[in-house]
């Protein structure tokens, strides 16, 4: 028989009736292999279970059987039978496997900027999707239209699975605070910003100015009441893109010798583990005035899986009070660049034309005015009212 097992025992068998013993094990359905015989001694192989069938039967024949040699995986682990630790690290493991799999540990939030990571896990949260609820229990299709419901900047939502991690992509609308009126309401576009206009692309309405006019704030550029040929007038929502050019100016102010916080040499850390929003052990945050922080997460992972827990490094560093006196040129690449910070966040949906900056000191510090000339678009809404002349 040429049969093979992961595991075998080979075993010798010595006696005068060494054929009617394999003959009646082969009738009896014992599984036996390689038998041999080796001057006058036979020998085979067989599963380890099979061996004890055959200890049984031997006693019915006058024959002696003795194991030679062991090989398999069985005999390898049963040499650890007594150590219980191994045997609770190998169910824990596999537990840990079994959870990873099956259990939600981790959701992400990407594309937003007006909906905030909070809001949206709060809403994931009410509606049954949270870190720790089974695979197999997320709705993402209903979800996904109840957050389209819930949340007014929502434009667009998919909340995937990817293992034990789910990961919410999502799109918000347009936002633009000068249009905001839906096109069934009737209105103007206005100017929020006073300027010369360069370029318009009207799409409703009646444009009130030509290329190159200068226009006031508040303005009405496009008229959302408009008469056809027959002298019949109709209101509409108007709707429109104007570029214009503008002046904006800007100043900001910094003293030659000023008192700030530095860090020093002193620091001190603390690491925790964070398993579904709690900390192990219970971190409770205790932050020190003189003190600025830092905090770094570190995925955990144990024989390439990643467990569902988190390491975070808290780092406070001391600081203190020292006096800085700057010269000229520190102080105006400082106003420098406070100015490139103001246009990073308040002039980035404009075009910067031109600028020119002018500096005025006095024996504390030094002022920096900016003129800037813009261009950009300047239409705003404005909603038409009817008076009751009931």
């Amino acid at each position: 028989m040429k049969k093979r097992f992961s595991s075998y025992v080979r075993f010798s068998v010595i006696g005068t009736e060494c054929e009617e013993f394999f003959s009646d094990a082969i009738n009896n359905g014992i599984k036996i292999y390689d038998i041999e015989n080796i001057k006058g001694v036979f020998y085979a192989k067989t599963a380890p279970r099979e061996y004890f069938r055959l200890a049984v039967l031997k006693r019915k024949y006058r024959i002696r059987m003795m194991i030679t040699d062991k090989k398999g995986a069985v005999f390898k682990t049963y040499k650890y039978r007594e150590r219980y630790g191994i045997l609770l690290g190998a169910v824990a493991y596999g537990l840990v496997v079994y959870l990873c799999s099956s259990i939600v540990w981790d959701i992400s939030v990407t594309g937003n900027e007006r909906i905030t990571d909070e809001a949206m896990l709060d809403f994931l949260s009410k509606n049954g999707i949270y870190a720790g609820i089974s695979r197999k229990d997320v709705n993402t299709t209903v979800t996904e239209l109840k957050a389209l419901l819930y949340f007014e900047d929502l434009a667009w939502i998919s909340i995937e699975g990817e293992g034990s991690r789910i990961n919410v992509k999502l799109n918000e609308t347009i936002h633009n605070p000068y249009n905001g009126l839906s096109v069934s309401t009737p209105c103007n576009i206005v100017a929020y910003k006073g300027g010369r206009i360069v370029e318009a692309e009207i799409y409703s309405g009646t444009m009130l100015y030509e290329i190159g006019s200068g226009v006031s704030e508040g303005s009405v550029i496009v008229s959302g009441i408009v008469t056809d040929g027959a002298g019949n007038v109709s209101v509409h929502h108007a709707d429109a893109k104007i570029i214009a050019e503008f002046e904006e100016e800007v100043s900001f102010y910094k003293e030659f010798v000023t008192t700030e916080r530095v860090k020093t040499d002193e620091y001190y850390t603390e690491e925790y583990i964070k398993l579904f929003g709690f900390t192990f052990p219970e971190r409770k945050t205790k932050y020190i005035d003189e003190y600025i922080y830092t905090s770094d997460s570190y995925p955990v992972n144990i024989l390439g899986i990643t467990m569902p827990w988190t390491r975070t490094e808290v780092r406070g560093i001391k600081t203190e009070s020292v006096q800085v006196t700057r010269s000229v040129a520190d102080v105006k690449r400082l106003l420098q660049q406070e100015l490139e910070m103001y246009e990073l966040n308040f002039l980035k949906k404009y075009e910067i034309m031109d600028k020119d900056i002018t500096y005025e000191r006095d024996e504390k510090g030094i002022k920096a005015t900016c003129r800037y000339t813009l261009q950009g678009n300047i239409a705003s809404q404005s909603e038409i009212f009817f008076r009751d002349e009931g």
